[in-house]
């Protein structure tokens, strides 16, 4: 009997233990028939993986109002046989990681993550799944950065954010460095159906003579219950004073299964003639909550260029 109560004893604060600390497993593949054409006519057509990946996310209960947790991605492409996938973009290698410890005093964030430079990606909340203007070819480009960030908890729907970014294994704000470090600021706010943001970017040379000086980007969504509408604005300068500005606009919508989204984008640099101009559309059919058909379309025009680039394509999605 003495021993059976010691076992259920065991037992019971092993599940304590274990119910304090939680991992999940989530992940998605694409696939879609698309047909791309560039500005100078060159076309592409087939079928190809569009992404896919596992992210392993863990979280610690500490106590007291502490909480720690390790965030972890592998992208996962289908067969190549480049086996990290550096030569095509597919085959499996590193993502997004990141550690994380929260409390009273708010959360502080390390990782190495893929950044967005440009403004479309935080105007897009509750849109489907677009391909992506900000994709490195109509405007700024993501970036891998290493990171140290620190959030405020929220207060009436307010919080900040401080963080310093670094290219990944540059080895922060060194003088030896070929590649710029940055501090950034931001203030966010969520309340209800708005959203809003304002972020200000100061950048350091390190070794370099050239480069990013300063940016400051601002966006807000609001949902009005029928649709969700977004719109962002991005000012960047460079050690030359060269400016570019960048600004977007979106609205998504449901429609029972069915949710339709477009953004339309245009980025202006001092210096050079004309406008880059672009939008983004699509079209997603929910299957379930898990898998979705999608009909995405997006076309780019460079400044000065008589011609756009387009991409076509019907998505087929997954998520776990």
């Amino acid at each position: 009997m003495k021993k059976t109560l010691i076992a259920l004893a065991v037992v019971a604060v092993s599940g304590t233990a274990f119910a304090q600390s939680s991992v999940s497993l989530t992940g998605k593949l694409r696939f879609a028939y698309g047909d791309a054409k560039t500005s100078a006519g060159a076309k592409t057509t087939g079928v190809g993986v569009t992404d896919g990946d596992w992210n392993i996310a863990a979280v610690e209960d500490l106590g007291g109002g502490l909480k720690a947790g390790a965030n972890m991605a592998l992208r996962l492409r289908g067969r190549d046989a480049a086996t990290d996938g550096a030569s095509t973009g597919v085959g499996a290698r590193p993502r997004d990681s990141s550690l994380f410890v929260s409390g009273g005093f708010g959360t502080v964030t390390v990782g190495a993550v893929e950044a967005g430079n440009g403004i479309l990606g935080l105007v897009t909340a509750g849109g489907p799944n677009y391909i992506g203007l900000d994709n490195g070819v109509q405007l700024a480009a993501a970036s891998n950065v290493d990171l140290l960030q620190y959030t405020s908890p929220a207060m009436n729907g307010f919080s900040v954010k401080a963080l310093m970014i670094d290219s990944v294994g540059g080895g922060g704000a060194e003088a030896t460095s070929t590649a710029q470090d940055a501090t950034v600021v931001g203030l966010n706010y969520a309340n209800g159906p708005l959203s809003a943001a304002i972020d200000m970017t100061n950048y350091g040379l390190n070794s370099l003579t050239a480069g990013a000086d300063s940016r400051t980007r601002m966006s807000a969504n609001y949902n009005l219950g029928v649709a969700i509408v977004g719109a962002g604005y991005q000012t960047a300068k460079t050690t030359a004073g060269i400016k570019k500005n960048e600004t977007a606009v979106s609205v998504s919508a449901p429609f029972g299964a069915f949710n339709v989204g477009m953004i339309y984008a245009t980025s202006k640099t001092d210096g050079v003639v004309g406008n880059n101009t672009g939008y983004d559309f699509a079209v997603q059919y929910n299957l379930s909550k898990r898998t979705y058909v999608a009909l995405q379309g997006q076309s780019a025009k460079a400044a000065g260029a008589t011609a756009s680039a387009t991409n076509t394509r019907v998505q087929l999605a997954h998520s776990f």
